[in-house]
């Protein structure tokens, strides 16, 4: 391999204020730090780049009308070929489009956690042109493990303020209201000019439409200038339009500010931070001093060969820049067409319940057979939240660790983190980091060739979805496309499977972002796979984290039979120069084909033969409610609603129980101690299932403090029970009380109350202290009788109660502050502990809990 084949791989700058920025190989920030603090939200990667960007824009008007072109200058799609040896604190980088010739220079500074882009352009065309440069930098302010636990949540608490300044414009002060380590990080951005307007979050910028392929609402039209805190940090700054006439030059820029803690509110007085990012000397003379560097003027034909070229297109970067990397192959969204009203009939039987129109009468979404629902695209286009669905494998109604566990999306993500057993850290497939399209390359994706160009399976025509299968069907010029993804129980396996329904033979490439090394697939290292007969199994490294607990640990992919692939490879089938990047991919792809498919199996944990209770707990007779009302009533639309209803609340239900972990709250694998008392514990109960009930009731007391509570969460499989919460809410420590009273009322199981449990000890599962059931409940009682305010006998506030966000400003009031809550619930489960104690013959225990109750 020649020298300029050779990958290049992660550029790294750091400045002695402990600012750190890596950059992908094609020119995009893959993450920025300082010290233990990401500033960054999403990790940009080599497929796609991120949401991080400076973007150049160019405005033609002709007839008295106006048109805007643009083009990112970071990323794949990007032109600017980057300086090969940064040194440690810039990077500096240059390009050409549509007559603009431009150098860019990304610089952190020395002595301060500042950082600066400078960009300079030139106008080599004939003709004047009217440009303009927007900054987006997406701000987390928090650390790393909390990042890529969920970027949402982080997001919801950062406040973006819009400050004004008479010289600077617009400028965005953003600061993390959740604490990390009793701070509050905090940074300003602006522009070296001045800034135009401005927005806080990719919504606004991208708008929903990009879900659907099409370019951000910010780039075609002006940004809002209004403030908006939700679940994508996004700071976007637009500098002032600059008018170049043919020849002439301009120097421009953007600067980020940094501070590890700003214990108040912004305010108008943080402008004074101004001075001291002006007084830097990366802040002055840096735009001249970059156009004198040769090694940032616009780069010769000599210059090139020493520099890192852009970005080299991948399948899942759409390239607007076909033109400038005469790549003719490049990935396109599939345009998928709206299905017309026979086509739906076909596909989707009436009757249908339910229908859902728009204003003008368009169909959006309906329900048909016994528990299917429909979705058109219209409808996922233009609502906030996107449909999805969790897939989980198994009908035993007890934790299985050999089940595995899939988070399907309409939007073409037909797998996605894929795990078996602990369904958050045991990842086969990467997890979906955004719901406005940011990335396409995570999970599981297809791909249809249509000529010479490959076209990504993205939001389809319709989307159907039960239990336990997703169906996607899309409609394009010249056939139709029917994709399927099922959960199945016997083995446990993922399957997808692709028909094309009408129209010729296509070729299909299945892409699967690996998870297997950890991060989610964005750890450096690459999984093992190997193909074993007409299956590929793949495998964690030794080392990983998944590798140490798992040493023998895989994954297969099988086809399904009577099909052979054509290809099999890695990430080098993603990019369009065929090199790999070591990107962690494992792709396969099929001749000219009718139909394909292929099924996961997990092989981390060997099934249990002795495991044999089982039930089609997804069925909807299985519920044991039938629901029916005369067709004359008043209540037969409310009935029927409710018929509609009941497979999904039971398949929420069991998902929340068996597989701990939700579309938005992706990171999971645990049990609340309270929430697993109460919906599932009520759900077995009331399908008459005792027999799981008490499997829960004694995991509870194994996970019991020896001091008699009980931690906020825990894990309920044995492999994770040192991953626990070190503390509890005030209300936790009744919960497992009120599940023995249920469980008794319900089995008259008097012999549980004589089981043998140890207390949690972090020795080991067989170090705890030994107890029966009932003296754990003893000592769980003996707990409650001390946490009371003094001089009453009403259970004092502690920690919290039920509401996470009800904390009293004094922290002293934890000892003298009641929730009428938790006292509530402290009454119920002394009495209905009471009651059953009661009726099995044990009088005196009965007898104290009632007095209790009555204090």
């Amino acid at each position: 391999m020649t020298e300029a084949h050779t990958y290049p791989g992660v550029i790294r700058l750091e400045s002695r204020s402990g600012l750190k920025a890596e950059i992908n190989a094609n020119g995009s920030l893959r993450r920025l730090d300082c010290g233990a603090i990401l500033l960054s939200l999403f990790l940009g990667n080599e497929m796609e780049g991120g949401p991080a960007n400076l973007y150049l824009r160019r405005r033609t008007r002709t007839a008295g009308a106006s048109a805007i072109d643009w083009i990112p200058l970071l990323g794949p799609r990007s032109p600017t070929y980057f300086d090969a040896s940064p040194t440690g604190d810039r990077l500096v980088g240059a390009g050409e489009w549509s007559g603009i010739e431009y150098s860019i220079a990304l610089v952190l500074a020395r002595n301060a956690s500042a950082w600066f882009w400078h960009v300079r352009l030139e106008n080599t065309a004939s003709v004047p042109q009217e440009i303009d440069l927007t900054y987006a930098q997406d701000l987390a302010l928090s650390p790393y493990w909390a990042v890529r636990l969920n970027e949402y949540y982080v997001s919801q608490y950062v406040d973006h303020t819009p400050l004004g300044d008479a010289v600077h414009g617009h400028l965005i002060a953003s600061r993390q209201n959740l604490a990390a380590e009793g701070r509050h990080p905090w940074c300003l951005i602006g522009s070296l000019r001045k800034g135009l307007s401005f927005a806080t979050d990719a919504l606004q910028f991208y708008g929903l439409a990009a879900r659907g392929g099409q370019i951000p609402a910010g780039m075609t039209g002006e940004l809002p200038s209004k403030r908006l805190q939700h679940e994508h940090s996004l700071t976007v700054i637009r500098d002032a339009p600059i008018a170049l006439a043919a020849g002439s030059s301009a120097a421009a820029g953007f600067f980020g500010f940094y501070l590890p803690d700003h214990p108040e509110a912004t305010s108008a007085s943080d402008l004074r931070w101004l001075r001291d990012l002006q007084a830097l000397p990366e802040a002055k003379g840096m735009i001249e001093a970059a156009s004198r560097d040769s090694s940032a003027r616009p780069l010769s034909q000599a210059t090139r060969s020493r520099a890192t070229p852009p970005g080299c297109a991948t399948l899942f970067s759409a390239s607007s820049v076909s033109d400038v990397l005469n790549v003719s192959h490049v990935s396109h969204v599939l345009d998928a067409l709206d299905l017309e009203p026979e086509t739906l009939r076909t596909q989707f039987a009436p009757p249908w319940r339910h229908e859902e129109r728009d204003e003008q009468g368009r169909l959006l979404s309906f329900f048909h057979g016994v528990d299917r629902h429909v979705v058109l695209r219209e409808k996922e286009l233009r609502v906030l939240r996107p449909h999805g669905l969790l897939l989980r494998t198994g009908h035993q109604l007890k934790p299985d660790e050999t089940a595995l566990t899939s988070t399907v999306w309409m939007r073409g993500v037909f797998h996605s983190m894929v795990t078996q057993g602990h369904v958050s850290i045991n990842r086969l497939l990467s997890g979906v980091h955004s719901y406005v399209g940011l990335f396409r390359s995570h999970g599981q994706r297809v791909f249809v060739r249509m000529g010479e160009t490959w076209r990504l399976l993205d939001v389809p025509s319709a989307f159907e979805m039960s239990p336990d299968t997703a169906r996607w069907i899309y409609r394009f010029d010249g056939g139709l496309i029917e994709v399927r993804s099922e959960a199945r129980s016997g083995p446990h396996e993922l399957t997808l499977s692709i028909e094309v329904r009408s129209g010729a033979p296509l070729r299909f490439l299945i892409s699967h972002h690996l998870a297997l090394e950890g991060d989610d697939g964005s750890a450096s290292a690459q999984p093992r796979w190997w193909r074993e007969g007409d299956a590929i199994a793949a495998a964690p490294s030794p080392g990983t984290d998944l590798g140490r607990r798992f040493p023998d640990g895989r994954f297969l992919f099988s086809p399904l039979a009577g099909m052979r692939w054509e290809q099999v490879g890695g990430d080098e089938l993603l990019y369009a120069d065929g090199r790999s990047r070591t990107q962690p991919y494992l792709c396969l792809a099929t001749a000219p084909t009718r139909a394909v498919g292929l099924t996961m199996r997990g092989d981390l944990i060997r099934p249990n033969a002795t495991e044999t209770v089982s039930v089609q707990a997804r069925e909807p007779a299985s519920t044991g409610l039938v629901l029916s009302a005369p067709p004359s009533s008043p209540l037969a639309g409310p009935a029927a609603r409710l018929v509609d209803i009941v497979p999904w609340f039971t398949h929420d239900a069991l998902v929340h129980y068996l597989s701990p972990r939700g579309l938005e709250q992706y990171s999971g694998g645990g049990w609340g101690t309270r929430d697993v008392s109460q919906g599932p514990v009520e759900l077995l109960l009331a399908l008459s299932r005792t027999e799981p009930v008490r499997d829960v009731l004694l995991r509870l007391m194994r996970a019991q403090n020896p001091d008699g509570d009980w931690p906020q969460w825990f894990m309920f499989f044995d492999r994770e029970r040192d991953i626990r919460a070190g503390d509890s809410h005030g209300d936790i420590v009744f919960w497992p009380l009120v599940v023995l009273a249920q469980y008794l009322r319900a089995s008259g199981d008097v012999d549980v109350l004589n089981e043998r449990v140890r207390f949690f000890d972090r020795q080991g599962p067989d170090a705890g202290e030994l107890a029966s059931v009932w003296e754990h409940a003893e000592r769980a009682l003996s707990l409650i009788e001390k946490r009371v305010i003094p001089g009453t006998s009403l259970a004092a506030y502690g920690h919290g109660d039920w509401n996470d966000s009800l904390q009293p400003a004094d922290p002293a009031m934890r000892d003298r502050l009641c929730s009428a809550w938790t006292v509530t619930l402290h009454f119920q489960a002394l009495t209905a502990l009471a009651g059953v104690l009661r009726k099995i013959g044990k009088g005196e225990a009965a007898s104290r809990l009632e007095r209790a109750a009555q204090a």
